[in-house]
């Protein structure tokens, strides 16, 4: 057995290291006295589910741990290890990790152990970190991922010396760091320090943060939440979305054809390599072009911002050459190389996201990333054999949430009366409706005034974002806030409560830092979080009701894309939208169904689409 010590502020770690079965009955002993540990895998990568089908990906090590010792069991090496690393998972009556979700699936695909059964015993500290403190680095915050939270809440040496080794590790073996993980000798000292203390740090936040999470959200039952939630998100990553190969295939064709005849007009004008600034530099200084934008370290810059206030033909062909590799790679590529032998492909859903908690999507589904009310990309994600897309909103989520939670008469009476509530503010704004018309001439201002005030913006925001000329998105703004007073005051509420506190609550008992220099965002950041736990409500009640597991497959933000039978689908839809919707306040926060062929990108097409 291979012994490794480290220090923690002085404290004493000890990392046991199976080499042998012989090992193996210490290694039981230990957790058989240690019902609750950290927990943690290494593995080849992050494509767990290549793990199917005698797949590449496999898990190398098992990592076990309290506060003070670990040990690592290499999985890798045959069955005896994998079986007690299984025995031990199954021993254990809780389990500490941070982004469990990601463990868990290593274990279901590689060690068998289903999610279901370790999901109610796991424990996230991201997710507890998030409940303490949201923010990120660059807002002032600790952070999510575990080497910032080690480095704020535990020690700031252990983070660079122990979590930052990776990126030197590589550098020995002379690899980039996404490689590492599957070259890496099993045994080499360096990485089974890295990898043993994972557990040691996973425990050791849990006690440090578990303290801090606000007594509201404590007795709101915002933990044992956020932990159901990841593990439903988590079973649609597990099921994924089917690929349609072939058309992905051709966007890609097409976008390379297009890229290549865009870089063709820019080495008219001696542009080699679009992506070199260097070059676009010389070129357009050439051409008599004057800018002064700067990078953080000073060299002077030359994004796409700066490339489009160019009225030059060269200036076009760098955008236009960029964007369609841009296009290619993030969508369809990135969807082609992560698919699995099936051909579905498995997103990484966020669950608990941003400073709002709202969730996102990353990894081989850029969902995120797509354009809005366009099937184009959406056409590359269909439903499964013999089924059909279907899409199921809320309607108008954040200006519901707005009326119910402000309380604001007249808002309240729109939705109540089924009123058109950017008429209402159009008219507010710029006078009576014409007689004869169903829609103030000037609804788009005030749209946008209603949308744009949820998401903390002003006038301007309205202006550029809608197309609404300035004087009447100053107008439509200033009728808002004279009209919806009970708004203003709930908004003054929130902002008080901010200044004074330095943070709000919302409605789900989460606390949102505000910054001291923004206190107007307090009212965006109750807004977007009460609506993002509306549409956590109803995934935990969807898979409750056996929708997740069979037809579910992706949540973005207000919206949930289903999976179902041809022949049940309009029952399907009907009752997955009854479970969704819920009221508020008193208020209803509705949620309509749209059915569309096999292709995600079909209900967007359709005839009368809310897309």
């Amino acid at each position: 057995m291979k012994r490794i010590e480290y220090r923690i502020k002085g404290q004493p770690i000890r990392i046991n290291v199976v080499e042998s079965p012989d090992d193996l009955t210490a290694f039981r002993d230990f957790i058989t006295d240690n019902p609750v540990l950290g927990f943690d895998t290494e593995t080849t990568g992050l494509d767990w589910w290549n793990a199917r089908n005698e797949g590449p990906f496999r898990c190398r090590l098992a990592q076990f741990g309290n506060g003070t010792e670990s040990w690592i069991v290499p999985v890798e090496l045959g069955t005896v290890y994998a079986r007690a690393a299984l025995w031990a998972l199954q021993a254990c009556d809780y389990l500490i990790a941070h982004n469990a979700t990601f463990d868990l699936h290593v274990v279901e695909e590689c060690l068998g152990i289903p999610m279901e059964e370790l999901a109610p015993k796991a424990w996230c500290t991201q997710k507890l970190g998030h409940l303490v403190d949201p923010r990120e680095v660059k807002e002032g915050g600790p952070g999510g991922k575990l080497e910032e939270a080690v480095k704020a809440y535990i020690d700031a040496r252990t983070a660079e010396e122990v979590k930052g080794s990776m990126t030197q590790i590589a550098k020995r073996y002379k690899v980039k760091k996404d490689d590492i993980w599957q070259v890496v000798e099993l045994f080499d000292e360096e990485f089974l320090l890295y990898a043993g203390m994972d557990p040691v740090l996973a425990f050791r936040l849990f006690h440090v943060l578990y303290p801090l999470v606000p007594g509201r959200s404590k007795a709101a039952g915002l933990m044992q939440w956020e932990n159901r939630l990841a593990h439903v998100t988590a079973k649609m990553e597990r099921t994924g979305y089917l690929l349609d190969v072939e058309y992905a295939e051709e966007r890609c064709a097409e976008l390379m054809a297009e890229q290549a005849e865009w870089e063709t007009a820019a080495r008219l004008y001696g542009i080699e390599n679009v992506n070199s600034n260097a070059q676009l530099i010389a070129v357009f200084q050439e051409l008599g072009f004057k800018w002064n934008k700067r990078t953080k370290k000073g060299n002077l810059s030359i994004d796409d911002a700066v490339l489009s206030s160019f009225n030059h033909q060269a200036a076009e062909a760098v955008i236009r050459a960029k964007k369609a590799g841009k296009c290619r790679k993030t969508w369809f590529e990135n969807a082609l190389a992560g698919r699995d032998y099936e051909n579905r492909v498995h997103a990484s859903i966020h669950s608990c996201r941003a400073r709002t908690a709202r969730m996102s999507i990353s990894g081989t589904i850029a969902a995120q990333t797509f354009p809005a009310g366009s099937g184009y990309v959406r056409h590359m994600f269909l439903a499964d054999e013999g089924h059909v897309t279907a899409s199921i909103d809320y309607g108008n989520m954040e200006l519901r949430v707005l009326a119910a939670a402000s309380r604001d008469p007249i808002m309240l009476k729109a939705f109540l009366e089924g009123a058109d509530l950017h008429n209402l503010t159009a008219i507010a704004a710029f006078g009576p409706m014409p007689e004869g018309m169903e829609k103030h001439p000037k609804r788009s201002a005030g749209k946008g005034t209603n949308f744009t005030v949820c998401f903390g913006g002003g006038w301007r925001a309205v202006s550029e974002q809608y197309g609404v000329p300035e004087e009447d998105a100053k107008r439509a703004v200033a009728a808002f806030w004279d009209t919806y007073k009970g708004v203003a005051k709930f908004a003054d509420k929130l902002q008080q409560e901010a200044r004074r506190t330095g943070y709000i609550y919302t409605a789900t008992g989460r606390r949102l830092p505000v910054d001291k220099a923004r206190p107007y965002a307090a009212l965006n950041y109750y807004i977007q979080s009460t609506a993002r736990d509306i549409t956590a409500r109803a995934l935990l009640e969807l898979d409750k009701a056996g929708f997740i597991d069979q037809w579910a497959r992706l949540p973005i933000h207000d919206e949930i894309v289903f999976s179902f039978p041809k022949e049940r689908a309009e029952e399907l839809t009907e009752r997955a939208a009854r479970i969704m919707e819920m009221t508020f306040r008193g208020l209803l926060i509705p949620a309509d169904g749209e059915i569309g062929l096999q292709s995600w990108g079909s209900v967007l097409e359709l005839e009368d689409s809310k897309h």
